[in-house]
């Protein structure tokens, strides 16, 4: 794996729209384990699953404006995340499921290392690797990886996403149980791991 601090990283839609996987990602992105790349629309995709999803739970106050503040958020702590980018039909595009071409030139336009997806399955992740050098990889894969690159500074990445957890305050066992809800397994099951004093 490519050392982190150079690290580029192009992050799908179905890790951005899921509020505890984009939590996780962007703060180890934060706290500079890789550089997060997304496109307008991968941003659009996740955003309007995520108002879709608010309005369908009937969730107090404005959802669009509550929507538009997570993007702003993001927009500002990560300002060179958004790529400017132009689908064209690649041959080496061919393999990959068509509503994701878009997610793979996106990386491409990003000279990204990798993507981060729950849906590695529709990227052929072997042609991706061979013909790009674009690693294609299932985010529970991503941040163990990122735990073996430096275990201390995820956990203080997690202490800090805790710490942002106030109303109400989350217990580690409740951040471990929702991590594995989620998807993130093997991510829930180091952090069960851990000294909870340290993460507290």
């Amino acid at each position: 794996m490519v050392p982190y601090d150079r690290f580029t990283v192009v992050l799908d839609a179905c890790t951005l729209f899921p509020m505890l996987a984009r939590d996780v990602l962007l703060t180890l992105a934060a706290h500079e384990f890789f550089s997060p790349k997304w496109s307008a629309r991968i941003r659009d995709e996740w955003t309007r699953n995520l108002l879709a999803q608010m309005q369908e739970r009937s969730v107090d106050g404005d959802a669009q404006k509550r929507v538009d503040r997570i993007v702003a958020a993001m927009t500002a702590a990560f300002p060179d995340a958004d790529v400017d980018v132009e689908l064209v039909e690649l041959p080496v595009l061919e393999p990959v499921d068509a509503k994701d071409r878009h997610v793979v030139a996106t990386a491409i336009a990003a000279h990204a290392d990798a993507i981060v997806t729950f849906n590695v399955k529709d990227f052929t992740a072997e042609h991706l690797k061979e013909q790009l050098q674009i690693e294609v990889i299932y985010p529970d894969d991503f941040v163990m990886d990122l735990i073996d690159l430096n275990e201390k500074r995820v956990v203080a990445a997690f202490r800090e996403l805790l710490a942002r957890k106030k109303n109400p305050p989350w217990p580690v066992a409740e951040l471990v149980k929702r991590l594995q809800a989620s998807g993130l397994v093997q991510t829930s099951l180091w952090l069960n791991s851990q000294d909870v004093a340290a993460l507290m």
